[in-house]
């Protein structure tokens, strides 16, 4: 079986991390909400100079990127220790089921504790029950939080 290396992205792998979250939009959204390619990699590459906070990890077996995390570390978190908040984890069709999320995780897990970082903080929508069973083989513990959004393309918090 091919190894798969998880590795920190850099700007050069902002091809294979656009193609990935577009392929995720595809996956979760469908063609009418996943944005075409080009506008894909344009965020990617401006998150990535502008070192706004998002970060990616890469799966790549074989020379072909597999598998993908885009996630924060934020700070300063209980006691002062912060946390990693994952935004997405993902595995291309043709990955899925060869334990790429489980080494993204674990991946993930070494990247945050060689920050000093205490936790990882995700979430998942209420109907994804494949994600949420996966998070808790690996030993996630659910949670009792209410999740907010503010969606800005309205009139909240506009300051009017």
């Amino acid at each position: 079986m091919p190894q798969t290396v998880v590795r920190l992205a850099t700007l050069e792998d902002a091809a294979e991390v656009a193609a990935l979250v577009r392929a995720l939009d595809l996956h979760y959204g469908g063609p009418e909400v996943a944005r075409p390619l080009e506008p894909t990699l344009a965020m990617v590459e401006r998150s990535m100079r502008e070192a706004e906070g998002t970060r990616y990890a890469l799966a790549v077996r074989d020379g072909q990127a597999v598998g993908l995390a885009c996630f924060a570390i934020l700070r300063p978190g209980f006691r002062l220790t912060g946390l990693l908040f994952v935004k997405e984890l993902f595995v291309a069709e043709p990955a899925r089921g060869h334990a790429v999320g489980a080494l993204l995780m674990r991946w993930l897990a070494d990247h945050a504790r060689a920050q000093g970082l205490t936790r990882i903080d995700l979430t998942t929508d209420g109907t994804n029950t494949g994600a949420q069973a996966f998070y808790e083989r690996l030993g996630a513990e659910r949670m009792d939080k209410v999740f907010y959004r503010f969606n800005l393309s309205t009139d909240v918090l506009t300051g009017d």
